[in-house]
């Protein structure tokens, strides 16, 4: 997680100087035709621009690390998330008053904004849901969020552990505090799957006969460990 937060904080960073050297990069007014950019502060825009994409890109790696320091680990692996959709908010609604064209885009924009909240707040609310254990006769399904299923004669070993590797950077996955659902780099396992649903031990860990590692917990130790019961049943028969 540090070095994601990292480089996407000094990716925002890069993009706030590029936007002041090259406005045409701005979206909205790169599709401008020429009369209507005569009507837009330009200057004023790509200052605004460049100062806003600087202060997220910064907010993002103090912000991780700060609350990482005084021991609020769910907000530091939250920041890219809290900040950017704020950050953006904040550009989007206050780049209007550069534009002097008179247009109906406001409303659009709110609108759009409005959409795109929605559209996070669910993401999350997903996120958050459970997933559950689906028994097959020979196969064993986990739904939600980056559900998937394997079979049994694809794994190798099973066995509860009280700690699991550093968690090293998300590849492709959702992360908001102790859950993390997908595919994450360990140190040691490598690129592993996850669906973690809390910080406490124990963990569920599959060992599939490719090598990948698949580590689940729930935030009730007690359906964790009859998971791993069952599984050990399935695959010993």
């Amino acid at each position: 997680m540090d070095m994601l937060n990292l480089i996407i904080g000094l990716f925002m960073i890069g993009v706030g100087f590029l936007v002041k050297s090259a406005p045409d990069l701005i979206a909205g007014y790169n599709t401008m035709p020429k009369d209507k950019k005569k009507n837009v502060d330009i200057e004023g825009l790509s200052t605004f621009m460049r100062n806003g994409l600087i202060i997220i890109g910064l907010s993002i790696i103090i912000g991780y690390y700060l609350f990482k320091w005084i021991g609020f680990t769910m907000i530091a692996n939250s920041m890219i998330l809290i900040v950017t959709l704020v950050g953006v908010t904040i550009l989007v609604i206050n780049t209007q008053k550069f534009d002097h064209n008179k247009t109906k885009r406001t409303k659009l924009t709110y609108f759009v904004l409005g959409l795109a909240f929605l559209f996070v707040i669910g993401l999350i609310t997903y996120g958050f849901n459970p997933s559950k254990t689906i028994y097959g006769n020979d196969t064993i399904r986990f739904s939600g969020m980056y559900g998937f299923e394997v079979s049994i004669g694809e794994i190798e070993n099973v066995e509860l552990s009280d700690k699991i590797p550093a968690i090293k950077i998300r590849t492709n996955g959702f992360s908001f505090g102790s859950i993390k659902k997908g595919f994450f780099n360990l140190d040691k396992f490598g690129k592993s799957r996850l669906l973690i649903h809390s910080d406490l031990a124990p963990y569920l860990i599959l060992s599939k006969n490719n090598g990948e590692k698949i580590i689940i917990n729930f935030k009730d130790k007690i359906e964790t460990e009859k998971t791993y019961d069952k599984i050990k049943i399935m695959i010993t028969k």
